[in-house]
């Protein structure tokens, strides 16, 4: 781990932090912005950024004699956006096995290549993120503390540290006699009671932000009492609890053990429904879009597409998002983006956005998931993933109409604001 932080240090002299000016006042003058608490566009607005914080917001604002305007009357503003299903340790092709990126890359290498990433996500509008796992031993949690040093430029993040799993993980097809090895090396497995209330206090005094666990793995799954368990002492230690469940009998436990939030949940019958929307459990449909099944058929050299076999096989998704909706249930945005695709890891994420809109939500329902739902899932409520008097600046400004125009708008990004600092502007971008 030694290694992991040395190399990191080296990254940041010869890779140093956006060289952009940083005026004291900010006026951004926009002709949309988002308003995510009351879920609408608002037109001709202004924001006024006094330091790292956010003065006013208004269609009217005394600009200060020192204060850099930025205008873009064709523009819209976001909150920054917000991935709360992230692995920015992991690389995988869509052909490969997932454990052959922690087999063949040393712990400093994914540290270095998590780095880029995390430029790429805030390069794309992203402030915040959250990384479920897939990082080795605690690997996350080293480049969350890099990037809040400022080593590194990346978006806000919040890790989990290996997950908690029976002795599988999420492995498959692989020799008998390295199975336990890898896995071991990924992920915390449990075994009984005892062991699971360990494996969280080992997780708290490595300071991580929120416990994940696989429900079930590729053979096995946790026992509900160890997951009562991990709930128990996490919340006894003021952690939210996120289980990994593509539904069954695995989500049925989760729930019943008092999770927070299920990932993925593909296959959901009517009492899991009525279960979740009870215990007011988050979902996070980490859904993938049109376009981002053919960028994955393309990165795999496939120069045709069945376009009806794709859409066909998106049904599914769609049904289980409006459903979730009319279940009131609150939905997050998650990219689950771990796939090495054509596009930068920060564009790919943001198919997320699309594909909830191509599944029937609408477009300020999209974003609301990616930034006040996001927020308040990750345990950021009033500090991220809103516009408002008082609270730290963390926008994102786009090159187009939100609301008319969302794809184009949304994957030509202006600029990004973290903590009232300007770390992208696509102008200075373009230039260099």
């Amino acid at each position: 781990m030694m290694l992991a932080r040395y190399i990191l240090y080296l990254f940041a002299l010869v890779f140093p932090l956006v060289g952009i000016a940083q005026p004291k006042s900010i006026i951004i003058e926009v002709g949309l912005l988002y308003n995510s608490e009351s879920n609408r566009f608002l037109e001709n607005q202004m924001i006024w950024i006094e330091g790292d914080q956010i003065k006013a917001v208004g269609q009217s604002i005394k600009i200060p004699p020192t204060a850099q305007v930025i205008k873009l009357p064709a523009g819209s503003i976001s909150p920054g956006l917000i991935d709360a299903h992230t692995h920015f340790l992991t690389n995988q092709k869509p052909s490969e096995n997932l454990a052959i990126d922690s087999w063949i890359n040393s712990p400093a290498r994914r540290v270095l290549r998590g780095a880029s990433y995390a430029r790429e996500y805030l390069n794309a509008g992203f402030t915040a993120i959250r990384d479920l796992g897939n990082s080795g031993h605690y690997l996350d949690m080293e480049l969350a503390s890099a990037i809040r040093k400022g080593y590194v430029n990346g978006p806000h993040m919040f890790g989990s540290g290996p997950i908690i799993s029976a002795m599988d993980g999420q492995f498959y097809q692989l020799p008998y006699d390295e199975r336990n090895t890898i896995t071991q090396k990924e992920y915390r497995v449990v075994s009984g009671v005892e062991d699971a209330v360990q494996a969280v206090k080992e997780h708290v005094n490595n300071g991580v932000d929120v416990i994940k666990i696989v429900a079930f793995g590729e053979r096995l799954g946790l026992e509900l009492e160890e997951m009562k368990a991990i709930v128990k002492t996490a919340h006894a230690h003021g952690l939210k609890v996120t289980a990994h469940s593509t539904g069954g009998e695995s989500m049925a436990s989760a729930i019943e053990a008092g999770v927070d939030g299920i990932e993925h949940a593909y296959y959901v019958n009517d009492t899991l429904w009525k279960k979740m929307a009870a215990k007011k459990i988050y979902m996070v449909p980490t859904d993938p879009s049109f376009n981002s099944i053919i960028q994955t058929q393309k990165s795999q050299g496939q120069t045709t597409h069945d376009t009806v076999a794709i859409r066909t096989e998106l049904g599914p998704l769609r049904e289980r998002l409006l459903r979730a909706k009319k279940e009131k249930i609150l939905l997050v945005a998650g990219s689950d983006a771990y796939f090495d695709l054509l596009v930068s890891r920060g564009d790919a994420a943001k198919e997320m956005l699309i594909a909830y809109v191509e599944e029937g939500l609408t477009i300020e329902e999209s974003l609301q998931t990616a930034t006040l739902n996001a927020a308040k899932a990750i345990g950021q409520e009033g500090k991220l993933g809103i516009i408002k008097q008082g609270v730290k600046a963390n926008l994102v400004i786009f090159d187009g109409n939100l609301q008319k125009d969302f794809r184009n708008a949304l994957f030509n990004v202006y600029m990004v604001i973290k903590d009232g600092k300007i770390v992208y502007a696509k102008e200075l971008h373009a230039s260099k």
